[in-house]
């Protein structure tokens, strides 16, 4: 199975750990440019850095307390209809669909909304939907249209750091921060900040209302193991806390 490791989540009000995003990490360090190039290109590897990436959340999923949640990444662009994606998977874990189920909507199914237009696609999001919360990924990163979000029926919004970064001192990014979490307060909706770097970014977007945040200024991505510690560490703190 790939490496992974798990970057902590922070709810913005309170500053306590509330999920992770796992993520790649080949020989237990950051991908290199030609291992983001492949990943993005060959469809074999890609897939099966997936279908490994929701083993490694599952089984996370089972062993961290309840009120948690972690994410992983579905590229759409390579997975059709979906048909074949969990096959392989539950010759690994035991039990799958009654674990997926236990596990629920902790589960965080991270898409980008350029890469979901298609009808198969759609059809696969929307079976993944029954079981497991979907999350629109780098938002404001490209030029979708924002008409392809229409179709998905999704709980949260990522952020992209792209408009993350320096959003404490760029007024054109602060309005366009304020009007997206408006629109997604008014749908039920929740926004979280890639790429907090800064105690003032943090500041702005928490008064802003962004709901949660992950970045450097609180931690890089960990192995598994000392995300499970940390929570252990905080929990005698009526929950888990960084900074």
């Amino acid at each position: 199975m790939e490496s992974f490791h798990i970057q902590p989540i922070l709810d913005l009000a309170s500053g306590r750990i509330c999920g992770g995003e796992v993520l790649w990490r080949p020989n237990d360090d950051l991908p290199t440019a030609e291992e983001i190039q492949a990943l993005e290109e060959d469809p074999v590897l890609n897939i099966s850095v997936t279908q490994d990436s929701f083993v490694f959340a599952l089984r996370a999923l089972d062993r961290i307390p309840a009120n948690l949640w972690l994410s992983v990444n579905l590229s759409c662009q390579y997975i059709g209809s979906g048909k074949m994606f969990f096959r392989p998977i539950s010759k690994q874990v035991l039990d799958l669909e009654c674990l997926r189920r236990r596990v629920g909507r902790r589960l965080v199914v991270e898409v980008t909304e350029a890469k979901v237009a298609g009808e198969h696609e759609l059809a696969f999001i929307h079976e993944l939907t029954s079981i497991h919360t979907i999350a629109v990924d780098d938002f404001g990163s490209g030029d979708a249209p924002l008409s392809h979000m229409l179709n998905l029926d999704f709980s949260k919004v990522k952020l992209d750091r792209s408009i993350v970064s320096g959003v404490d001192a760029d007024c054109f990014r602060q309005r366009f921060v304020k009007w997206l979490v408006a629109g997604c307060h008014a749908i039920d909706v929740e926004v979280i900040a890639e790429g907090v770097e800064t105690e003032s970014e943090a500041t702005f977007l928490r008064r802003s209302g962004v709901n949660q945040g992950q970045g450097w200024l609180w931690s890089r991505a960990m192995p598994a193991g000392e995300f499970e510690d940390l929570l252990a560490v905080s929990s005698g703190a009526k929950g888990s806390k960084l900074g």
